[in-house]
């Protein structure tokens, strides 16, 4: 069923799909778990249908594929001859995967795309994550987007479009996908993972939006972590001498987890510190929050990602978890 945030985006498509106007590639761009992937396969399978818009207005799914014909029955089977998932591939003679999309890889995806179609009015190729593209690879595709090959449309999803060449970011039709309202999320949250209010309201936040990253942290039962590591930041908030306590429960979680919540933590900390300064100023109630709270909520932030990225090598974790949450029970300027 089509994520009711990604509706809009799917009809949007489907009406310059039917107007003939549906450009050589598109981007889909936008945080992760929005459902980004789900979007352009759902897109794929419309521009592969023999029958696309023919769907009846009361399907429940919002898609624009028949759901009926041979093209959409192979390309659910995953066998469609004229639709090319491109994504990452083992190293050669090993089983750990690249964390990069080759030259190679494009060069193959651009042979197979210049075949005679075998079904469908078009090809379609899909490529994700667009930004794991490599230089060259990415030079690879640029001549293709340059010079389109017959009726071949480009799904390109990326989770941050940045990194992808300005040169292939304006060949693409653009289409930036957002974290739904939070309301949108809390009823979608509560009907599909079963989940109370509270709960949902605690793995939005832990999921800093993602609706369906939410999902997977109820899923797996592992909200209270992110509620267990607020309580433990507000207790040493007010007493440094709970740092010890704090060090030992929150340095049994999973240490990438971890250090992305103690980010989130600071950005919240920080956008309420700056949002209180404007407030208390014009009541004329409470001094302006002073620009050492802005710096110090700043700086925790840039640690923990930065701490983050160090989980890779040798350095002392624990040290690492001590020194930031030290950095945070610091008394505030107010």
């Amino acid at each position: 069923m089509m994520l009711p945030w990604l509706q809009a985006a799917m009809q949007q498509f489907g009406q310059r799909l039917a107007a003939g106007r549906q450009p050589h590639a598109v981007l889909l761009a936008g945080p992760a778990g929005l459902g980004k992937l789900q979007l352009a396969r759902e897109m794929a399978a419309a521009l592969l249908c023999l029958h696309a818009g023919s769907a009846s207005p009361s399907n429940s799914n919002h898609s624009l594929a028949c759901g009926q014909c041979r093209s959409c029955h192979l390309f659910k089977g995953g066998a469609h001859p004229d639709f090319r998932y491109l994504s990452f591939i083992p190293k050669e003679k090993s089983e750990e995967m690249r964390t990069v999309i080759i030259v190679d890889q494009i060069r193959e995806l651009i042979s197979s795309m210049q075949l005679t179609n075998g079904l469908s009015p078009r090809k379609v190729a899909l490529i994700y994550p667009a930004e794991a593209m490599n230089r060259n690879a990415a030079n690879a595709l640029l001549k293709t987007l340059e010079e389109p090959a017959g009726e071949l449309v480009v799904l390109l999803v990326a989770h941050d479009a940045s990194r992808l060449p300005a040169t292939i970011r304006s060949r693409c039709q653009a289409i930036y996908l957002r974290a739904p309202a939070p309301s949108v999320a809390l009823d979608w949250l509560q009907q599909t993972a079963a989940a109370d209010r509270p709960t949902a309201e605690l793995a939005l936040q832990a999921a800093a939006g993602s609706p369906l990253q939410a999902a997977d942290l109820i899923k797996q039962g592992r909200v209270n972590e992110f509620g267990l590591l607020l309580d433990n930041l507000q207790v040493i908030s007010r007493d440094a001498e709970a740092v010890a306590p704090a060090f030992e429960q929150l340095f049994k979680l999973d240490p990438l987890e971890l250090w992305h919540w103690l980010a989130l933590a600071s950005a919240e900390k920080l956008r309420m510190t700056l949002a209180a300064g404007p407030v208390a100023e014009k009541r004329g109630t409470v001094a302006p929050a002073s620009s050492k709270d802005l710096r110090r909520y700043a700086d925790l932030y840039r640690l923990a990602n930065r701490n983050r990225r160090l989980l890779s090598t040798a350095v002392r974790k624990d040290l690492l978890l001590r020194d930031w949450l030290l950095q945070w029970s610091l008394p505030t300027s107010s």
